[in-house]
């Protein structure tokens, strides 16, 4: 599918896409630094068509709908991780004309202008409890009834809290995953992926991204995380095709065990490297900041341990106060760059461009790519026929 991607950051949920075999059309983020990382790793590889533009989406867009309509590519579907700092506030009877609001209205906005097929929205867990859930069920409400103004059919919206620990990243990681399809294309969409256990969760809490790890999973994957991702990323950027040998399936049935820190981070030299030796035999980013490590109960100084999984990895922090970077197993420093990169499950060779706190806020503000890649194959496993507006099924590789 084509794929409009808003908020897009270094390109974490981009990624994900991409190696399930969609292709980004158009891109945006205001953050520089993430930008210029999102050039470096995804534009012109593999012949793709990916481009980013830098700039605050509340001025880059035209008013006009149609000049908005001209300048984004048509797509399949739009995708981001939208802010929602704007709903935490006492007032949320307010409508979406607010202009507190206005990159949420943006975004409604693209999906508008473009008549998007599908939407797949990403936040923090914490939306679903902001005034006691009144906040996001006017979000859904919203994107339910996004278009209809200008005679569309309006959109079929579900929602559920996701944790990446349990589709291969080793990195406890709760988020609000919003999925929406034009409700002229339910039928079509085959839409079956519903949690129908949920009993007694909000009735538009029933999407269903079948897990492929459980703390109780039976099978114990013999590729570590970065190395799958690794087969993936390296598959796409030179246009090879995967030996499916070296990748274990998942059975939905018996999911694989939960992955460690050990599984992501123990083959990385115990010390960060010399920024001047950034390259040397393929290691990229494995330095960090100089903040020391002090052990205590508070987030970010909480011990980690080789057995266990991570902790969520944080964006948190401005440019200059940087984000809290949680300590290494051996608690002698804090993990580096490297490090927390593959927690979030980027390739090896994805680099990241900037100062040390505007790569870490980088990594920690993405969406871990093993989880994007998950939610993008079990979720639309169809492409959209261009001359035809049918749908067809997609292959893709399972990991």
């Amino acid at each position: 599918m084509r794929v409009i991607s808003l908020f897009s950051g270094a390109g974490g949920m981009d990624l994900g896409f991409l190696l399930a075999g969609h292709e980004i059309v158009w891109a945006n983020d205001f953050d520089s630094a993430a930008v210029e990382t999102y050039k470096y790793n995804l534009e012109d590889q593999n012949n793709n068509k990916t481009h980013i533009t830098c700039g605050d989406i509340s001025t880059l867009l035209p008013n006009d709908y149609a000049e908005l309509n001209k300048m984004i590519p048509d797509g399949d579907i739009v995708i981001g991780g939208f802010p929602c700092q704007g709903f935490s506030i006492a007032n949320v009877d307010r409508n979406m004309e607010d202009e507190r609001n206005y990159l949420y209205l943006e975004l409604l906005r693209v999906i508008e202008a473009k008549n998007a097929p599908f939407f797949l929205l990403e936040n923090v867990k914490g939306l679903e409890n902001i005034e006691k859930g009144k906040v996001l069920e006017m979000i859904l409400t919203d994107l339910e009834l996004t278009g209809t103004k200008l005679g569309g059919p309006g959109y079929t919206v579900y929602y559920n809290v996701l944790n990446s620990l349990d589709y291969g990243v080793p990195q406890s990681r709760e988020r609000v995953i919003i999925y929406g399809v034009r409700n002229d294309l339910v039928e079509s969409a085959k839409l079956s992926l519903l949690d129908n256990t949920l009993h007694n969760a909000p009735y538009r809490k029933k999407l269903l991204v079948r897990p492929t790890h459980s703390s109780e999973g039976e099978l114990i994957n013999d590729i570590s995380p970065h190395n799958k991702i690794d087969i993936l990323y390296n598959s796409w950027k030179n246009d090879i095709p995967i030996d499916k040998d070296n990748i274990i399936l998942p059975s939905y049935d018996k999911p694989i065990k939960h992955t460690t820190l050990r599984d992501a981070i123990s083959d990385l030299p115990t010390d960060y490297i010399h920024k001047e030796d950034d390259g040397i035999d393929g290691l990229y980013n494995h330095y960090g900041t100089k903040c020391k490590v002090s052990l205590n109960n508070r987030v970010g100084n909480r011990p980690t341990f080789w057995e266990k999984h991570s902790p969520t990895i944080m964006g948190r922090g401005s440019g200059t106060g940087g984000p809290l970077i949680i300590p290494h197993p051996n608690a002698h420093r804090r993990m580096s760059i490297r490090e927390v990169a593959r927690i979030q499950t980027f390739p090896d060779s994805f680099i990241f461009i900037g100062s040390n706190s505007a790569c870490y806020r980088q990594i920690g503000n993405a969406v871990p790519v093993l989880m994007a890649y998950q939610i993008a194959r079990q979720l639309f496993p169809l492409r959209i026929d261009i001359d035809s507006n049918q749908m067809i099924e997609q292959e893709y590789v399972e990991v």
